[in-house]
């Protein structure tokens, strides 16, 4: 017993915050972490340049975005890699600005290294893994953890975090020193009786960390927020609201000033979308916080012989641990519960209501400072709060998506999901922090009897969580691949477009089949394999692309690009901003050959060829030759309309003898402030029904056309439900719900024309067609409803327009 004894006060003098003890376990923990990620990494990491963690669409564009700014941008804030002619804020590019601005200064004023971005990047990722353990040690040091136990918990800590699911996909989103830090800056917050300092560095963290990746700053405010009203809350002096309100400012809203004023320096855009879809679709859910990944095999049985599992995507898991969810349990049932029971057994024995404590009174003794017991009662409570609030409650509740509306700012972090990784962490740093004081002042069943199980107790937790981080990293294999920017790599392309073609006289690349990603308003797919090639193409040859795959981007310039991938209404609007008349390159693949010429037939028209490969084919088109492919698209329609539109047809002019259709022209609702055509506009809410058809309709194939004002934020994303019944018993015949942004047809000015093909399968039935998008409060303006049967065309001649059924075409403006 002398021997285990011996060990035991050998173990707990290191337990003593002596700064060199701290020292030499955060070295220790740094280089365990380093060795670790060496075995795991090993196969890239000595040329980290030639590979790529992983390649998916948003893996790509994190490396290309930076290459590109730290290659050819001027400037530190502005991003001219995609979006041609406009570009974009650094921020919205997931280039983790300071990390790229950082590049571009040494690359401009030290070394080039704008060929070793990729290598850098992934250098980093593994260098900011091994902060992320030397933080968490650092966290628990500072809770008086003794130096082994610390190290071993925070490296189980680490390499079980959610984070690490985003070290190969959202480099930005990977950083696990970023929220421990918080806590370690909280922690030292309440130990100091003048925090003014403590606050400033706080406030540096959520700006420096913003700039990693705008979740930080989400996930760290509200945390923060949700911490001071708790302390607020328990003790509501005027002192104590005074001064945790003045240092919340400079927490908080000092950074998110400087921000704002950082993000509206170069790129201010009134316009970018306030209300982004899936705010109260991508939220967090408890199976994904405490149960296993769908690998682990606990997950498996679980799933077999317990209860079935929802299926949660990626967005939605942020697993806590065994050890976490078991505390979890321990701390609702063992603590709340029984402290309920006996508040409201105490209303009936006497008359003195029992003070809430959400530790019991043993803890007194098991911490080191009082100082800890309330900074882990109130991260313990904003962590808690925040889940609930991560998992949709109360607005993802059904009937209750409202509440989202009057969330602000905060409903751009429509990823709600990842704020369940605060409770990660502090529900880690909580179990732990119980478990060790319960070891260290475990007196046995009797005196003196059993005092070894403390070592059970102190143990067996440890060994499962890093039993779960053992598999967690094992079982989520990196899928290394060849980095095409690699010059070596290019040697082994079977086409050889990036040697053969001459891009210099070219202002742009326009990629076919288009892509436009990250208005929030539209989404056009892209060909992932047309995009890694155009990117590259771009980073070689120092050309910007008009595709865009970023986030949050202006709708007005999302207007005018997407204008210019569909059949023109009008010369193309972008066309006035482009700043020469110099060719623009339009980039495809052979494969894609076919598709390219069916959607695109006006630009392939006036195109020439400039290469055909094995794999690519380029083509070269003059803005001007564009703005002549408008204007001669406008005089055969209205060629056709002369020669065609024989047939009466109301106010319009048919092809043949006409058949059924239904024309909303609005034109009585004058007082709409949007309007297409004519004299008035319909205006309603998204979330509101909006009747386009509601009667009977013969059986055949129709075709429904509306006009929207798509400059109006979320103005592409309305779902049309076509509905038909039986007109005799009720009975279903069809319900389709139809996503009516893949529909897009034409754009003229300010407005969208949407056209989506209607079959009514039965005779003798009712069909019901109307918009309605549940969980967006916004305003939209409709005008120019046309149902019409198929089998024949209207046509109609205005003023300045020519009209083929609901296709509207300018007669005048042309350049």
């Amino acid at each position: 017993m002398k021997h285990l004894e011996y060990i035991e006060h050998t173990l707990h003098r290191l337990a003593s915050p002596k700064r060199s003890h701290t020292f030499w376990g955060w070295l220790l923990v740094m280089i365990i972490t380093a060795a670790l990620l060496w075995m795991r990494n090993s196969a890239w990491i000595d040329n980290p340049n030639a590979y790529l963690l992983r390649d998916t669409p948003d893996t790509y564009k994190n490396y290309m975005t930076t290459a590109w700014h730290v290659a050819h941008d001027s400037g530190y804030v502005h991003y001219t890699g995609m979006n041609y002619p406009y570009g974009e804020h650094v921020l919205f590019t997931d280039n983790q600005p300071v990390i790229s601005a950082a590049m571009q200064w040494w690359s401009r004023n030290v070394s080039d290294i704008s060929g070793e971005t990729t290598g850098i990047l992934n250098l980093l990722q593994v260098l900011s893994l091994i902060l992320g353990g030397g933080v968490i040690y650092l966290l628990f040091r500072k809770l008086h953890f003794p130096v082994w136990y610390a190290s071993l918990v925070s490296l189980g800590v680490l390499f079980l975090s959610p984070q690490c699911a985003r070290f190969d996909v959202h480099f930005g989103l990977s950083h696990t020193w970023v929220f421990p830090m918080l806590l370690l800056l909280l922690c030292r917050y309440e130990e100091r009786h003048s925090r003014r300092y403590q606050s400033l560095q706080i406030g540096v963290l959520l700006w420096f960390a913003a700039q990693l990746h705008f979740y930080y700053f989400g996930l760290s405010a509200l945390f923060l927020l949700l911490y001071t009203g708790y302390q607020l809350l328990i003790d509501p002096s005027l002192r104590n609201i005074r001064v945790r309100l003045s240092h919340l400012v400079v927490m908080v809203l000092l950074p998110f000033a400087v921000l704002n004023v950082w993000l509206h320096w170069v790129d201010f855009r009134v316009d970018r979308p306030a209300t982004p879809y899936g705010f109260t679709g991508y939220i967090g859910f408890w199976e994904g916080v405490f149960l296993p990944y769908d690998n682990f095999p606990l997950y498996h049985w679980i799933d077999e012989h317990v209860t079935k599992i929802r299926r949660l995507d990626s967005e939605s898991q942020a697993y806590a641990g065994l050890v976490a969810f078991v505390f979890t349990l321990w701390l609702v049932f063992s603590g709340f519960l029984y402290r309920f029971v006996r508040r409201v057994a105490s209303v009936f024995k006497k008359n003195t209501w029992p003070a809430p404590r959400l530790f019991p009174e043993s803890w007194d003794l098991a911490a080191y400072h009082r100082v800890h017991k309330r900074y882990l009662q109130g991260i313990f409570a904003a962590a808690m709060a925040l889940l609930v609030f991560a998992c949709g409650f109360p607005y993802a509740i059904k009937g209750f998506e409202w509440i989202a509306d009057y969330f602000g700012p905060l409903r751009q972090f429509r990823g709600m999901g990842r704020f369940t990784w605060a409770y990660y962490y502090v529900i880690n740093v909580l179990a732990f922090y119980v478990i060790w004081n319960w070891s260290i002042h475990f007196k046995g069943f009797q005196p003196g009897k059993l005092l070894w199980f403390r070592w059970v107790i102190a143990l067996l937790p440890l060994g499962i969580l890093g039993l779960e981080a053992r598999y967690f990293q094992q079982h989520r294999p990196l899928q290394i691949e060849n980095n095409p920017a690699y010059p070596p790599e290019q040697a082994t392309f079977s086409d050889k477009w990036l040697e053969k073609v001459n891009f210099k006289p070219y202002q742009a690349i326009l990629p076919l089949p288009y892509y436009h990603i990250g208005s929030e308003n539209i989404w056009l797919e892209m060909d992932f394999a047309l995009f890694r090639k155009v990117q590259l193409t771009c980073l070689k040859n120092g050309i910007p692309e008009m595709g865009v795959n970023m986030s949050r981007s202006s709708i007005g310039q999302m207007v005018k690009s997407v204008q210019l991938s569909l059949p023109p209404g009008e010369t193309p609007q972008i066309l006035a901003d482009l700043p020469d008349n110099r060719p623009i390159a339009l980039f495809t693949e052979q494969r894609l050959w076919d598709e390219v010429r069916e959607r695109y037939p006006f630009l392939i028209a006036k195109a020439t060829p400039v290469y055909s490969g094995s794999i690519i084919r380029i083509l070269s088109i003059l803005p001007d030759s564009i703005r002549a492919a408008a204007a001669e698209h406008s005089r055969a329609l209205q060629q056709e309309a002369a020669q065609r539109g024989v047939y009466p047809a109301g106010r319009y002019r048919s092809d043949v003898e006409p058949g059924f259709f239904s024309l909303q022209s609005f034109d009585s609702l004058s007082n709409t402030p949007h309007v297409f055509q004519g004299k008035g506009a319909f205006t309603g809410n998204m979330h509101d029904t909006t009747w386009l058809w509601n009667g009977p309709l013969r059986k055949g194939n129709y075709t429904l056309s509306f006009w929207i004002d798509v400059k109006q934020d979320m103005g592409m994303v309305h779902a049309l439900r076509i509905m038909e019944n039986a007109l005799t018993d009720g009975r279903e015949v069809q319900l389709e719900d139809v996503q009516v942004r893949f529909h897009l047809k034409e754009i003229v000015g300010a407005w969208g024309m949407f056209e989506i093909p209607v079959t009514v399968r039965e005779d003798q039935t009712s069909t019901r067609m109307y918009l309605l998008q549940k969980g967006i409060n916004t305003n939209f303006y409709l005008d120019e409803v046309l149902l019409k049967s198929d089998g024949f065309n209207l046509y109609r001649s205005l003023p300045g327009w020519v009209v083929r059924n609901n296709f509207w075409r300018k007669t005048a403006g042309f350049e």
